[in-house]
């Protein structure tokens, strides 16, 4: 697996929760190690020091409990990860996995020559929309892009992103699906659910989720959405209020093959995407997703009526369409099931892992 001792660097945030990132991190990682890397996470607005799914014992957890909130504290975090992680460790990569704000400002306080990667995980819109000003919004928008340009290059997750960015040096390598051979397994008995997966946050839209689902209820008053995801505690609590009694909160799960394969298909209504773990996990399982086709991923993996639904973004009726389209005709959502599993394959752990270990020994 190469020639060279590769160390790698990864700078995150929030990566003991349980988000995808977190999610795809831990499997990245644990690969890497495999193959005889070192590797060593350096991570900031962690709840916990106890990651939420399971790494590999071999990757070096730094969990850096400062705030952040001003240039001077960015600096001083930077001289950190410079002084104590960089100066000691000597990485022959390093690749920041934080998406906000902060992160951009990483390649201009590290003082080295060693490369420094921006890896993308979602739309610039996960970034910008939050912000309300107007003038606000612009000034963001246009530093952070400076700000990117000292970035040694950026990984995306699929081509469709490209136009986000203005970076002369992209390199596209997506998301894969673990063991997708042996996730099938035994068969399991389909219940009258629908699952949604996903961290819950504004941008996921769970408020037209649940919309949608009230009138689903109207037609179909015997099915349950299942949905699995934390999120900050009052926002939950506020969703909650909004549901009616056919929707059950799991929370976070670890393993949510289960939940995954009792159900129907998966509902998805985000406003903005990277490439959703959760589409790779449910279709690997021969589940299909009704989705809103936002920017970017969606479409990537779902070919509307075939796969799965490909709805316009906020068009809720024909989203409630589709979701009883499926829920009546079993046949048919199995047929896009199978569908699924097929397009998936190329997004297994054995045909992108290879990429990775390319990308790495073909860097100068």
């Amino acid at each position: 697996m190469g020639i060279r001792k590769i160390n790698l660097l990864y700078i995150a945030t929030s990566i003991t929760g349980g988000g995808g990132v977190a999610r795809i991190l831990s499997q990245k990682t644990a690969a890497f190690v495999q193959a005889g890397y070192e590797v060593q996470v350096v991570s900031t607005n962690d709840l916990s020091d106890q990651p939420f799914y399971n790494f590999d014992p071999r990757v070096r957890f730094i969990l850096y409990s400062q705030p952040i909130r001003t240039i001077v504290q960015l600096k001083q975090y930077c001289t950190f990860i410079q002084q104590k992680v960089i100066d000691v460790n000597r990485p022959t990569f390093i690749f920041v996995i934080d998406n906000g704000v902060k992160g951009y400002f990483i390649p201009y306080f590290l003082g080295n020559r060693i490369p420094v990667y921006f890896e993308v995980h979602g739309s610039r819109n996960f970034l910008l929309s939050p912000i309300q000003s107007p003038l606000k919004r612009w000034i963001v928008d246009r530093l952070t892009l400076a700000l990117s340009k000292r970035f040694h290059g950026l990984i995306l997750l699929n081509k469709q992103s490209a136009k986000d960015w203005t970076h002369n040096k992209l390199t596209v390598i997506p998301n894969w699906i673990e063991n997708q051979g042996n996730r099938l397994g035994l068969a399991v008995k389909k219940q009258r659910q629908v699952i949604a997966i996903g961290r819950i946050v504004p941008e996921k839209n769970y408020e037209a989720m649940l919309a949608i689902w009230a009138k689903v209820q109207l037609e179909q008053p015997d099915w349950t959405l299942v949905i699995c995801g934390g999120g900050p505690a009052a926002y939950v609590a506020e969703l909650k209020e909004k549901a009616g009694a056919g929707v059950i909160w799991k929370g976070e799960i670890k393993n949510v093959d289960h939940e995954i394969q009792q159900s129907a298909f998966m509902l998805h209504t985000s406003n903005m995407e990277g490439m959703p773990m959760a589409f790779l996990e449910a279709m690997a399982l021969g589940v299909a997703v009704v989705s809103f086709d936002v920017d970017f991923g969606p479409a990537d993996l779902i070919e509307h009526a075939y796969n799965g639904y490909l709805v316009p973004q906020g068009d809720q009726e024909q989203m409630i369409d589709c979701c009883l389209a499926l829920i009546k005709d079993s046949n048919k959502a199995e047929q896009f099931g199978a569908h699924a599993v097929q397009t998936v394959q190329q997004y297994d752990k054995s045909v992108v892992l290879p990429q990775w270990i390319t990308f790495f020994e073909s860097q100068d």
